[in-house]
């Protein structure tokens, strides 16, 4: 059972989750900025629904980014209250953020699948 589960999480981890064209393969400070773009251009145009589309994608892929780190912080065979103990309770106090959407963003790492994103900043 141990050999399946790891065979699937290798493979989940090969797969890269879902990004935007701005964001895909730059830099950390290249993503903020794309993310800041995303936001300022629906703040100037709150109408445009392209717009909107593209901040709720920058929005998915920093929920995927924070999900790989909490998957390298607490593996994905650890439970999710195994991983609220051991280590992403004190990640979620020390980014300011709360444990459900550390937990929803480790989700959507494993699955990729952006309705583990409901109910958090989307």
């Amino acid at each position: 059972m141990r050999f399946i589960v790891g065979q699937a999480v290798d493979e989940l981890r090969r797969e890269p989750l879902p990004a935007t064209g701005d964001t895909a393969g730059g830099t950390a400070e290249d993503d903020g900025g794309a993310l800041e773009r995303a936001l300022a251009d629906t703040e100037r145009h709150p109408a445009d629904t392209n717009a909107v589309r593209r901040l709720v994608d920058e929005l998915t892929a920093v929920g995927g980014r924070l999900g790989q780190i909490t998957l390298e912080l607490a593996p994905p065979y650890l439970s999710e209250q195994e991983a609220v103990d051991t280590i992403l309770a004190r990640l979620a106090n020390d980014i300011g953020s709360d444990t459900e959407t550390i937990l929803a963003a480790r989700r959507y790492a494993l699955t990729g699948d952006r309705r583990a994103l409901d109910g958090t900043w989307l």
